[in-house]
């Protein structure tokens, strides 16, 4: 089996493509205004609160009904 050395500019080359990965990244990405963040993150929590909410409500709900009828179950 034969081992190549890596190239002088090997590290320079790896150094500068995942340089260029990292800026195209932020390049390519669309940037949204701060206050359209801001609004889509408060909405998202917004929705995901209601979606707790509603789960405890059917859940303690629940429990009322089975407390209503007493030792049923």
């Amino acid at each position: 089996m034969l081992l190549v050395a890596p190239g002088p500019f090997a590290l320079a080359r790896t150094f500068v493509f995942r340089r260029y990965l990292t800026l195209r990244s932020h390049v390519v990405r669309p940037v949204a205004a701060p206050p359209v963040v801001d609004a889509a993150r408060k909405a998202r929590k917004l929705l995901k609160k209601r979606a707790k909410e509603e789960r405890l409500r059917n859940f303690f709900g629940w429990c009322e009904g089975c407390g209503a009828y007493g030792s049923i179950f």
